[in-house]
C-alpha cells in the first residue's frame, strides 16, 4: 500500500496546529506522516508537533515568508510515496488522508485539491475547541453555517462539471490541501524557492506539473474537505509580494498568462482588494 507525507508550512499557529495534528491522527491511517515545517515562528511549536508525533523541522534564520522553501524541506525530508500539502492555518477531515490515498491509487499522474472552505473569524476565535470539535467529528449539518458564503476563489470548490474528473485546468489547484506522487515534484525540481512572501509559488509549482504531463482533479465533497479559519491579513504587505511574485512567474512563462489574468481578477474583486495593473498585466514595464 502506498504512504503518505502530509507537510504543514507553519507559521505563529500554535492555536491551530494541535488541532489539525489531531484531525490527521483521527485519519487512523497507519501509513501517514506529518511534517511541520516551521518558517521562523516567534513561539515554540517543537512541543505541540511532538506530542503527535510529527516531524519538526525548523527553516534557518528567522526571515519569515519562505513557503517554497518549507514545502521544499518538507518534501526533501518526506518518505511518503504520496505528498500532501496543507496549509498551517488550515484543520481538514480526518477522511482527506484514505481519500488521497484512494484518488493517487486509482489515478497516479494526477495532482487532487481537496474542497477548502472559508469559516469567518467570528465564529471560530469564540471557541476553536467547540469548531475543530465538528470538524474532526464531521458534523456537516452544524458546519454548514459557519462556511463563508463568498470566500476567494482560491477557496471556492471548483465549477460542479470538473468535481471528480480528470482536467488540464490547472489554475485552479492553489495548494491549501493538495496531493501529489513525491517522485513527481522530485521531476521538475521541486519548488521554486524565489517566491517569497505571499502569493503564486503554489500555481507556478501546479504549470509545471502540467507541463510535465499531469493531469488534475477536484474529488467532490463527499470524500473530504478542509476548512479555512480566516484571520487578520496585512494585505498591504501581501499585495506587495503578491505584485513581485505575479511578475516573476510572468517572465518565467509568458504561455502561462493565458489562463492567469481572469483568476486573479476575480480573487481580488471578491476578496474587495484593489486591482493593481502591473498585477493584471495593464502596465508597460511588465511583460506578458
Amino acid at each position: 500500500m502506498d504512504s503518505i507525507s502530509v507537510i504543514i508550512p507553519c507559521h505563529n499557529n500554535q492555536r491551530v496546529l494541535p488541532w489539525i495534528l489531531r484531525s490527521l491522527h483521527a485519519s487512523h491511517v497507519t501509513n501517514l506522516e506529518v511534517i511541520c515545517v516551521d518558517d521562523a515562528s516567534d513561539v515554540d511549536l517543537r512541543t505541540v508537533t511532538e506530542a503527535f508525533g510529527a516531524c519538526y523541522l525548523r527553516l534557518p534564520e528567522d526571515n519569515p515568508g519562505r513557503r517554497a522553501m518549507a514545502c521544499n524541506r518538507g518534501h526533501q525530508a518526506a518518505r511518503g510515496s504520496i505528498t500532501l500539502y496543507l496549509d498551517g492555518d488550515i484543520i481538514p477531515e480526518p477522511r482527506i488522508i484514505p481519500a488521497a490515498l484512494q484518488v493517487h491509487a486509482k489515478n497516479p499522474r494526477v495532482v487532487a485539491k481537496y474542497p477548502v472552505y472559508s469559516i469567518l473569524e467570528a465564529d471560530h476565535t469564540r471557541s476553536l475547541p467547540e469548531l475543530a470539535s465538528l470538524i474532526i467529528s464531521q458534523n456537516l449539518p452544524r458546519l454548514g453555517p459557519l462556511v463563508r458564503e463568498h470566500c476567494g476563489i482560491d477557496t471556492r470548490p471548483p465549477p460542479r462539471r470538473l468535481r471528480g474528473e480528470r482536467t488540464d485546468i490547472w489554475v485552479l489547484c492553489a495548494s491549501h490541501c493538495t496531493s501529489v506522487e513525491w517522485k513527481e515534484v522530485e521531476e521538475i525540481g521541486g519548488w521554486d524557492e524565489a517566491f517569497l512572501g505571499w502569493g503564486e509559488e503554489d500555481l507556478e509549482l501546479a504549470y509545471r506539473l502540467y507541463r510535465n504531463g499531469l493531469q488534475f482533479t477536484y474529488p467532490h465533497r463527499k470524500y473530504g474537505a478542509a476548512y479555512h479559519l480566516d484571520h487578520p491579513t496585512n494585505w498591504h504587505t501581501n499585495l506587495s509580494s503578491l505584485d513581485r511574485n505575479v511578475e516573476y512567474f510572468r517572465r518565467k512563462f509568458p504561455d502561462s498568462w493565458v489562463g492567469r489574468r481572469s483568476l486573479l481578477r476575480i480573487f481580488l474583486q471578491e476578496n474587495s482588494l484593489p486591482i493593481i495593473p502591473a498585477m493584471m498585466g495593464e502596465s508597460s514595464h511588465v511583460a506578458g
